[in-house]
């Protein structure tokens, strides 16, 4: 069987043109599963790490501590503040 020349150059880039679809694809998959097994391995934070994040979260307890500390002082304050100019605004008695 005789092929035209136009046709076996058609089937030719075809027969390429799928296998490189294929092959794109198929590099794809392997990607998308590799990312997708190294993903789901989560490693157990490192001792020093561990201890880093104790010691940050130690110093957050102790910022929070100081900042309701000085929240009460303002809050007392302000309630001092607020009695003095109740006492000067009441009229004398004597």
């Amino acid at each position: 069987m005789i092929m035209i020349p136009e046709v076996q150059v058609f089937a030719q880039v075809a027969a390429i043109s799928a296998g490189l679809i294929a092959t794109c694809c198929g590099i794809a998959v392997f990607t998308y599963r590799s990312v997708k097994h190294t993903d789901n391995r989560h490693l157990p934070p490192s001792t020093e790490v561990s201890n880093r994040l104790d010691q940050l979260q130690q110093s957050v307890d102790a910022i929070a501590i100081e900042v309701e500390r000085l929240a009460e002082a303002q809050r007392f304050t302000a309630r001092i503040e607020a009695e003095r100019e109740l006492r000067q605004a009441l009229p004398s008695q004597g």
